[in-house]
């Protein structure tokens, strides 16, 4: 058998999804549809012949080290507190090609943060980082200290995958072209439904009722609940959800409306996408997109659409930083931004600058992945 490159993830959909019950469509994708985004842009870096563990074969180490010439890891935030990588410890453990992980970030409350209560299988993923991983790509510097404080010093800065996607080299002009188009419409990257932090509900509240004033939709791409409320129709999404959650949500998003408008605004303005094509295509009819999601905003992004990153945690502040995107704090936003037009107005993007910063980032990549099979042009 030809050596292959294994990728743990998907290739940006989840095949026949309409047929599939919610449970099974959310666990395809880890219970964030946006991890369809960097999945699919790994595999769109990788020139070789590519299978994907779990879907083309099965989660055999044995297999896959017989047969492959390399794995590689879409990341996520996977050093943060409260997660428990045990499973995937376990089976990177027992890979003996050459490893590789892309797009890896920390999660903390902000950048200065240097301690983390992070559960054991954590420290035992970075100790995979640091012993067996020949390339790892890393979405900014404040990961790169944390790997560092842990030993692991042979990571490079490349931001996310996802911003690799669009192949024109001119994109970023287009975009800044797009932007002085009249706003007819626009897109919300809403985050969970019910958050801890005070200030992201303020800030769902406020963009729903943008979206109700100003012709805009809102797109949901995690939360399993929600997912399942907005599938609820499909006959094929059991379990149902409970008879209580669209009251709740109502009063969290729209407490002022009544529970029609609510019902209405859910039916005909809100979206979700198990596939990144059409979840592209969709977003570039839009003159704008905002939100907390990343990567709900780095998908209207590598579509042409202008889009307004609201940062919230180092996560999300690291990620837009590294990568020269149009950003706004979550302060700042709630402070100065009272329509979709002022938070408009905070696009401030050098077209030159992203495109320097984005040709950097990628050569950095190329750096990370040098000496496997994976054949860059």
């Amino acid at each position: 058998m030809e050596k292959f490159v294994a990728v743990c993830g998907t290739n940006g959909s989840v095949p026949e999804v309409f047929s599939k019950s919610t449970e099974e469509a959310v666990k395809a994708v880890s219970n964030n549809c946006g991890n369809l985004l960097f999945q699919y842009a790994a595999c769109q870096l990788i020139k070789s012949p590519t299978k994907l563990v779990g879907k083309d074969i099965s989660w055999d180490p044995h297999f896959i080290n017989e047969n492959a010439g390399s794995l590689v890891v879409p990341s996520a935030n996977f050093l943060r507190e409260g997660f428990d990588f045990s499973g995937m410890v376990s089976f990177l453990r027992k890979i003996k090609i050459p490893l590789f992980f892309l797009g890896l970030g920390a999660q903390a409350n902000d950048l200065s943060q240097t301690t983390f209560d992070f559960h054991p299988s954590v420290f035992e993923l970075i100790e995979i980082l640091r012993e067996q991983a020949v390339g790892i790509s890393v979405r900014g510097e404040f990961t790169q200290r944390v790997l560092q404080s842990f030993g692991v010093n042979h990571s490079l800065v490349t931001g996310c995958p996802s911003n690799f996607i669009n192949p024109i080299s001119n994109f970023p002009e287009l975009i800044s072209k797009k932007y002085d188009q009249p706003l007819d419409c626009f897109i919300y990257n809403a985050d969970e439904p019910w958050p801890k932090n005070p200030n992201k509900k303020l800030v769902e509240k406020l963009i729903v009722n943008w979206c109700l004033s100003s012709n805009g939709i809102m797109v949901q791409q995690a939360v399993p609940q929600m997912i399942q409320y907005l599938r609820r129709n499909n006959v094929f999404s059991e379990p149902k959800v409970k008879s209580n959650f669209e009251e709740k949500l109502a009063r969290s998003l729209m407490p002022d409306k009544p529970i029609n408008e609510f019902q209405d605004f859910i039916n005909l303005r809100t979206r979700t996408y198990f596939t990144v094509h059409q979840w592209m295509e969709d977003t570039s009819k839009f003159n704008f997109s905002i939100g907390l999601r990343l990567h709900g905003n780095m998908i209207a992004w590598q579509s042409g659409t202008p889009a307004l990153w609201i940062y919230h945690d180092a996560r999300t502040q690291e990620l837009v930083e590294t990568m020269e995107l149009p950003r706004v704090s979550l302060h700042n936003f709630l402070d100065k931004c009272k329509s979709i037009e002022e938070a408009r107005d905070y696009f401030n993007f050098e077209p030159n600058k992203y495109n320097e910063r984005r040709k950097y980032l990628r050569s950095q990549l190329d750096k990370v992945l040098e000496g496997t099979n994976f054949g860059q042009d």
